[in-house]
This record gives C-alpha cells, structure tokens and sequence, in this order.
C-alpha cells in the first residue's frame, strides 16, 4: 500500500487527516507523512485500516484509482 492509495482511502471516507489519524489512533503528522511519502505505510497502520474501513468493494476501488493515478503521474 502507498501513501496514495492511503490519501485515497481517507478521502474516500470524506475525513480530513485530522480525524483519519484519530480514527485509527495515530498522529496527525504521521498520516501527513504517509501521504506525501516521507515515511512507508507501517505494517501495523496497513493492520488499522484494514480493521477500521475492512477491505470492501469502496475501499479496492479507492486503492486501485490511487494505483493508476500514480502509473499516470510518472
């Protein structure tokens, strides 16, 4: 997972950084972080989104729309 596809989940989930990261018990700034790509997605944050959003038909789409923007990006 990259810090698009976990851009993508949070937006898809109208939430503003702020309450993604309470959402999922962590940081702010460590979400800002994800999503910019200065810091990896953490197996145990990839773990908290799973168990908080699951891994539904939104949330595959959401993931795989953030894939092909990446792929349009380079």
């Amino acid at each position: 997972m990259s810090g698009d596809a976990v851009r993508a989940i949070r937006i898809s989930q109208n939430m503003v950084q702020n309450e993604f990261a309470q959402a999922l018990n962590v940081s702010r700034s460590c979400i800002a972080a994800v999503e910019s790509g200065h810091r990896p997605v953490s197996h145990a944050l990839r773990i908290k989104i799973a168990q908080k959003f699951g891994t539904g038909d939104e949330i595959i789409e959401a993931i795989t729309r953030a894939k092909e923007s990446a792929k349009l990006a380079l």
